[in-house]
């Protein structure tokens, strides 16, 4: 049995408690949530914040080695072109080395679950090993209709490899931008009949300006590759794409909405009930040197994710970090609303609320100590770190 005690818990379900202390079983699990007394005996107290578990609901993990490797502020067709040359610059060996490098320092920092993008089976035996919970969604893409079948037969290849390991794994889209129709709406099918997916929405403007207006950097871009059957831009904007006649059941993830508007989002929640809106701060200065309208979010109620996005778009895999790019740029924002977003919303979007995400009697969260807090303002500071206890 161990009892943890700091100068603030947040449960994430309850109210933060001054001195709070969290007692739990020799399994790891909760079994009560009480303030500290002088009584207490063997308590283990730390100066700071307690909080569950965070959820990284976006990370690409496969991409770790190419930390720094990228130039800042591209735009999202320069990134493209960019990971297209360098995504197998170093051999695959070394790409797991650094992967598990980086997924051993996440759990550090008190990551306990993880929503990634695979785009192979690279990293699986080390998600099958790891601390960190992972859900794998397995990505396709192409914009040739000629590519399509053997797209399909690679992707499902992949998530059954991933289910042969016993690992949490679903296919999923990529992104309004660069799937041909054919691929686009059989990967859509297969991810609904999942019960969930991931989909990178709205990360730049030129993907509105070529849907609605066959304009823009992506017109561009199809013309220098001579891309051979690209999207067929509708008058709408990109959001539309997925979400029209989508399934009302399946758990959808969209990921950065770096440029949705109020409109977008109108229509988004009346097509479902079930998004979870992620955002990656960081992610978004690196490319586009922009971040989401998050103070539209907040009006709306919106359901909000935190995720990292990958090392060759940041420059850490760090949700603390995340949350601090947030509340330095919305200072309104209470820390219990951030710390919400970074555990128990995640944990609801990737379906795994009932071990993760609060501090609930009978859960495993995790326990994560954040230091260096200004507890008078209740605010992260830039020295603020995160670690597992």
């Amino acid at each position: 049995m161990r009892k943890i005690s700091a100068n603030y818990i947040f449960p994430i379900h309850a109210k933060p408690i001054k001195n709070g202390m969290i007692t739990l079983n020799d399994e790891g699990k909760i079994t009560e949530l009480s303030t500290c007394s002088e009584t207490d005996k063997d308590v283990e107290f730390y100066d700071g914040i307690i909080c569950p578990g965070f959820v990284n609901a976006h990370c690409h993990l496969e991409l770790s080695h190419l930390k720094n490797a990228i130039p800042e502020h591209t735009g999202i067709t320069g990134f493209i072109r960019e990971i297209s040359k360098q995504r197998n610059i170093v051999d695959a060996q070394q790409q797991i080395q650094t992967a598990a490098f980086y997924d051993n320092l996440m759990y550090l920092h008190g990551i306990v679950a993880v929503g990634d993008i695979s785009n192979d089976v690279l990293t699986f035996e080390l998600k099958k090993q790891s601390k960190i919970f992972y859900h794998t969604f397995a990505e396709a893409f192409s914009c040739n209709e000629n590519e399509t079948d053997k797209i399909l037969k690679k992707n499902q290849d992949i998530v059954d490899y991933g289910k042969k390991l016993g690992i949490s794994i679903s296919p999923t889209l990529h992104a309004s931008y660069s799937m041909c129709n054919g691929l686009f709406s059989k990967i859509k099918h297969r991810a609904e009949q999942s019960g969930i997916l991931s989909y990178h929405n709205q990360e730049t403007q030129a993907e509105n300006e070529y849907f609605q207006n066959n304009s823009g950097k992506f017109l561009e871009f199809y013309n220098e590759f001579q891309t051979p059957d690209r999207p067929v831009h509708t008058g709408k904007t990109s959001i539309h794409r997925l979400l029209d006649n989508i399934s009302k059941n399946v758990k959808i993830l969209l990921v950065h909405n770096t440029f949705t508007s109020e409109n977008d989002y109108d229509f988004a929640v009346s097509a479902s009930q079930n998004i979870t809106w992620t955002l990656c701060p960081k992610s978004n200065l690196y490319i586009e040197n922009c971040l989401p309208p998050i103070e539209m979010f907040r009006r709306k109620n919106a359901r909000i994710a935190i995720g990292t996005d990958s090392l060759s778009s940041n420059t850490s895999l760090s949700i603390i970090n995340e949350l601090f790019t947030i509340s330095e740029n919305f200072d309104n924002i209470e820390l219990n609303e951030l710390l919400t977003w970074a555990t128990l919303n995640g944990a609801k979007a990737l379906g795994i609320e009932a071990k993760f995400g609060t501090f609930e009697h009978g859960k495993t969260p995790g326990i994560v100590l954040i230091d260096n807090v200004d507890t008078d303002k209740m605010m992260l500071t830039q020295d603020s770190r995160s670690q597992t206890l």
